[in-house]
């Protein structure tokens, strides 16, 4: 099996993982997501978190350390829990690559999230998923992650 690195991103990434971004919405989203609205604010989110940077954020690279070739990537951000409000490590995005899946590239990734975490002298690590993404919390679950609030939605008219 191939060795894989994970690095920081580079500017050169841009459009790898702009093209990731679709699978985002692959899981059955609640009704009133529109997948449209939710790729256009990523796609802003991430092309000038790439450009601009920020101290607060970190976007990692997983690729083959021989070809070069980019697998996955992994947005952290620092969040702040609502009760405690202290501040954590957040995983706002992480997609592996549909060919790369399947390799442990995602563990790798959530590996990297801790690691960052913990780097920047916080306890607690977490993330978003959508309820009907069963692959993903699967996943999670067996990183230890566990659920802690669930959030609902109700479109008023």
């Amino acid at each position: 099996m191939p060795s894989i690195n994970i690095r920081r991103v580079e500017k050169s990434d841009t459009d790898f993982i702009l093209e990731l971004l679709p699978s985002l919405t692959d899981p059955e989203l609640p009704h009133w997501r529109d997948p449209d609205v939710m790729l256009d604010i990523d796609q802003r989110i991430l092309k000038s978190e790439i450009h601009d940077g920020s101290e607060d954020n970190a976007i990692f690279i997983a690729e083959d350390a021989e070809s070069k070739k980019q697998l996955g990537f992994i947005f952290l951000e620092i969040g702040t829990d609502y009760y405690h409000r202290e501040p954590h490590g957040h995983i706002a995005d992480i997609i592996v690559s549909p060919d790369a899946r399947g390799r442990g590239i995602g563990k790798m990734l959530m590996a990297k999230a801790e690691e960052w975490t913990k780097d920047c002298g916080y306890k607690l690590l977490t993330l978003n998923v959508f309820d009907d993404n069963k692959k993903a919390r699967k996943l999670y679950k067996s990183l230890g992650f566990s659920p802690d609030l669930t959030k609902y939605g109700k479109i008023l008219e």
